[in-house]
């Protein structure tokens, strides 16, 4: 069905932090690794990130939050969730008619 990332990946990155998570399968369907959170596999991969520039670290925060804002708030969910309903009812619909 699926990955079910916890909700605080998405409160950290609405509220501007600059997110160091550890990698796991399916997080590039929610954030762009490098790009929108910063992804560790050890401690070289956390030091590496802890002394990234400012600029790059407000980089990071800006994308994450603008992804999380405009994909992964609860009026998102609430829209994909009716759109697939609503493609699970029409084909029976169809059929009635």
């Amino acid at each position: 069905m699926g990955w079910c990332p916890s909700g605080r990946l998405f409160e950290a990155t609405a509220c501007g932090a600059a997110v160091i998570t550890d990698s796991w399968e399916g997080l590039n369907a929610f954030f762009q690794p490098g790009i929108e959170v910063l992804v560790t596999n050890g401690i070289a991969d956390t030091l590496a990130a802890l002394d990234l520039s400012d600029a790059e670290l407000k980089r990071i925060r800006e994308a994450g939050r603008e992804r999380t804002l405009s994909e992964h708030t609860a009026a998102n969910r609430v829209r994909e969730l009716e759109t697939i309903l609503n493609s699970a009812r029409a084909p029976s619909e169809a059929m009635e008619a």
